[in-house]
Parts: C-alpha cells; structure tokens; sequence
C-alpha cells in the first residue's frame, strides 16, 4: 500500500502555526508518521494542498486538484496519483499513529473477504470508529474511491463523511482497544498541545 499523509490545512486554531511541524518526543509530527509509514511502503505521498510547508526526502508532494476543500480535496488528490489499489491515509497531526493500526485495519479486511469467498470484495475502504464516531483521516481506502470523492467536490459537498455513505465501507469499532484509540488522538490546538507538553514533563520528571 501506498501511503498519504494529509498536511493542507490552514491550522487556524493552532494559531497559524503548521501542525505537521510540532514537535513530541524529540521528532515532528511529520516525521514520526513517515518513520511508521516508511515500515510498510517506500511509496509515501505528503498532501500539501496548495502551499508546500517542508519536503521530506524519501516522500513525494501531491497539491489539490480542487483546492481550498478540505481533507476531502487532499485524498483526492492522493487516490489519483497513488499507484496501489490500497492506500493508508493519514492527518498530520496524530503524534500517536503507529503502523499497527493499519495492520489491524488490513487484517480486518481481509477477515472479510474470507467471510464472503464467493463475492467481489466491493468496500471502497476500512474505516476505525470510536464511541460511535468515525475517524476518516485515519483510514485505508481504494484507489477507485476518487471518483466517489470528485464527484462530492464538484457538488460542492465537501464533508469526507458524507462520501462515504455513498461507497460500501468496512467501519470497524475499536472503542475497546485502548492502543488504538491513543493512535486516534489528534492534536488540533494550542491547549492541546500545551497539555501534550505538559505530559511529556511530568513523564520526564518521574
């Protein structure tokens, strides 16, 4: 599988400042998930869409074919110019993401596949779910759900979670794994990532 880290947005209630770019544990955001990335694939894409905050070695740099649409636009994009059928999907600003969860995802898939032998697999992609709510920046998704996605754009629809209602997806609950929901976790602003510093000090300090 190829692998798509989402780093467009405009972290406006991160005050401006580029979340992909924080730091934790001595290593951006950025970097930690193209290390766990960089364990299942060579073939990392970053989706920048439209300003390019930093180039990675080892990742090539997709822009958003219908800008200023959100996470949407950016899977877009990375659906059209990823080469396997499957790509892993990322947000920038999940410090606790680990390749593990898209080992579980996988596997859950295939579980599937094996229920149903005599049917087409048909999901356009696998999606976590905690406490009911879904988390499609965290997911793997077919490279032929694009189609599914333009389509939405060009209908000015850009809620993610409203395509995927339109697609047959796997959503698999994982509100019981506790490593799981950690790797969930997304840091969105500044007092989340104070606290996130706060943590780490008093971790230190043990």
């Amino acid at each position: 599988m190829d692998g798509l880290i989402l780093a467009g947005g405009k972290s406006t209630r991160m005050g401006g400042r580029h979340k992909g770019n924080l730091v934790y544990q001595d290593s951006t955001f950025m970097e930690e998930i193209i290390r766990e990335f960089h364990k299942e694939t060579d073939s990392i894409w970053i989706s920048y869409g439209q300003d390019i905050h930093k180039e990675y070695a080892g990742c090539r740099i997709v822009m958003d074919e219908y800008p200023d649409c959100g996470s949407i636009g950016g899977i877009h994009a990375g659906l059209c110019q990823c080469r396997s059928e499957w790509v892993m999907v990322a947000a920038c600003d999940m410090p606790f993401l680990k390749i593990e969860l898209y080992h579980f995802l996988r596997e859950a898939l295939r579980q599937s596949d094996n229920e149903a032998r005599e049917t087409v697999n048909s999901y356009a992609g696998v999606v976590p779910v905690t406490d009911g709510r879904i988390h499609p920046l965290a997911a793997i998704y077919r490279k032929n759900m694009a189609e599914t996605l333009e389509e939405q754009i060009r209908n000015r629809n850009y809620r993610m979670t409203e395509a995927l209602k339109r697609q047959e997806i796997l959503y698999i609950d994982v509100s019981e794994n506790q490593r799981i929901r950690r790797m969930l976790q997304n840091i969105n602003t500044i007092s989340e990532y104070e606290q996130l510093e706060c943590q780490k000090e008093e971790r230190e300090e043990c």
